[in-house]
């Protein structure tokens, strides 16, 4: 099948008729029709039957379009691609960063950095992991900024500095007395807990499940500053990020370290295949100079 053939095999078979996917690719009905038959012609079969007036798919059709929906989402991100390459420009760096880093490291690091480099120009986003992955094959995002993610195909990082979870606790709840607690010591209080789904979480399950302690978990939650909210309101307890328990803290709440200690890595990522600007490394090493000062801070509660 041809290129053109994909396409309007693909606007017919989603829009259930040759007028639609006329409408829907911005050209006549005859040639909707003339391209589809020559396709039919090509392939040697029908992909579509009359049957009480409606347009309905083979089974050849159904099997075919599964394999076409992959070569279009292709296309689609190519197009994307080419696109963005097309509104790039030098002096932009183009950023998308985790929530819990969007709230205050990235903040920092570029409110900083503008203070040197003032022909800079910054577009920044927010995203989940998958979505920056996306944005980076897109050709939309010069750099993502992540905490610990798995390795990518054609994706190079950038170690930029660690941290390490702690506890959170309502202000007045009694904790161990000792500057780090273990898991067993908060065993037996309301628990509110990180899904899996994301680096972090799944991190932190893991040391959860290899512990054996068994918690009280009477919340599940996806960001860690809800998780922190949650916290502050009296709900219960948590376990984050340093990150997030540093973050905005202008609320009173306890901070201990937890002991054995778990690590995790903060990274860039960029496309292993194109070349990062000039600016683009130096922000790097900025960020990686401003994480060092956040994190070599005590922790306050500790």
């Amino acid at each position: 099948m041809r290129l053109r053939h994909i396409e309007v095999f693909h606007a017919v078979y989603t829009s259930a008729s040759i007028s639609n996917a006329a409408k829907l690719l911005n050209v006549s009905q005859p040639s909707v029709s003339k391209v589809l038959k020559h396709a039919e012609d090509q392939l040697g079969y029908q992909l579509f039957e009359r049957i009480k007036g409606k347009l309905v798919p083979t089974k050849e059709a159904h099997r075919l379009h599964d394999e076409v929906a992959k070569v279009y989402s292709h296309l689609h991100s190519l197009k994307r691609l080419a696109e963005n390459l097309g509104h790039a420009s030098g002096g932009v760096i183009r950023v998308a960063v985790t929530p819990a880093l969007g709230l205050n490291i990235v903040p920092m690091a570029v409110a900083s950095f503008l203070k040197n480099h003032s022909g800079t120009r910054f577009d920044l986003e927010t995203l989940h992991l998958s979505e920056i992955m996306v944005s980076l094959n897109e050709g939309k995002t010069d750099l993502g900024i992540v905490f610990d993610p798995p390795t990518y195909p054609n994706i190079r990082d950038y170690e930029l500095g660690k941290g390490e979870f702690v506890c959170l606790a309502p202000v007045g709840m009694r904790l161990s007395g000792s500057e780090k607690m273990t898991l067993r010591d908060i065993e037996d209080t309301d628990f509110i807990k990180l899904n899996g789904r994301g680096p972090l979480g799944r991190l932190l399950t893991q040391q959860i499940e290899a512990s054996g302690v068994q918690f009280n978990t009477v919340a599940n939650v996806e960001t860690y500053h809800m998780a922190k909210a949650l916290v502050e309101l009296g709900a219960g307890i948590t376990i984050v990020d340093e990150i997030t328990a540093r973050s905005n803290s202008d609320t009173e709440i306890q901070i201990k370290r937890i002991h054995p200690a778990a690590k995790f890595n903060i990274k860039a990522l960029t496309l292993e295949s194109e070349p990062i600007s000039l600016e683009c490394q130096n922000f790097i090493a900025h960020t990686r100079s401003v994480i060092a000062d956040f994190v070599a801070h005590p922790v306050d509660g500790a």
